[in-house]
């Protein structure tokens, strides 16, 4: 069997979304760091042949620390899981293997990373607003707790990588 590569498409059409959606470029580096491992596994679901979910741990250890990239990874993998299984309709998402179009946030990507930050920053009721709209009215607590397991590990790992920050001192 032929090694499967997957190279970047041609741009499916973000010129001309490009005044209704939202510029990914705009979010916190930790949720676009997610988004970007987020659509690796989005476009496996959609596309199974093209099995980029190997490029979602390869993107994860791009962006952050190689010792942690598979727990971040895995972390990902465990929101959209639980975001999968809650909701009837199909999310929308840019395409990852795409410059143009991953420059743009969709308006369910914008819900995703907005439930995301409001989880990391403490937001109860905002990330549950968020959540209920990704789950379509369903149990939105499963992705929630993903979300707070991930979120809470990316903390940790920030006080271990910068201790004076986490204790306070100036």
């Amino acid at each position: 069997m032929a090694p499967h590569e997957n190279r970047p498409t041609r741009c499916c059409g973000a010129r001309n979304a490009y005044p209704r959606l939202a510029r990914a470029d705009s979010l916190n580096p930790f949720e676009g760091k997610i988004l970007t491992i987020a659509r690796c596994f989005f476009q496996t679901f959609a596309c199974p042949a093209g099995q980029t979910w190997i490029e979602s741990f390869r993107m994860a250890d791009k962006l952050f620390a190689s010792d942690y990239a598979a727990q971040y990874a895995f972390g990902t993998l465990n929101i959209v899981q639980t975001m999968r299984v809650a909701r009837n309709s199909t999310f929308k998402f840019s395409n990852p293997l795409c410059p143009g179009c991953a420059s743009l946030l969709t308006h369910s990507e914008r819900q995703l990373t907005s439930a995301l930050a409001a989880v990391r920053t403490g937001q109860r009721s905002t990330a549950h607003i968020h959540a209920m709209l990704l789950t379509e009215g369903n149990d939105p607590q499963p992705m929630l707790r993903a979300m707070h397991t991930l979120c809470d590990f990316a903390t940790q790992r920030q006080q271990m990588n910068n201790p004076v920050a986490s204790t306070g001192a100036v």
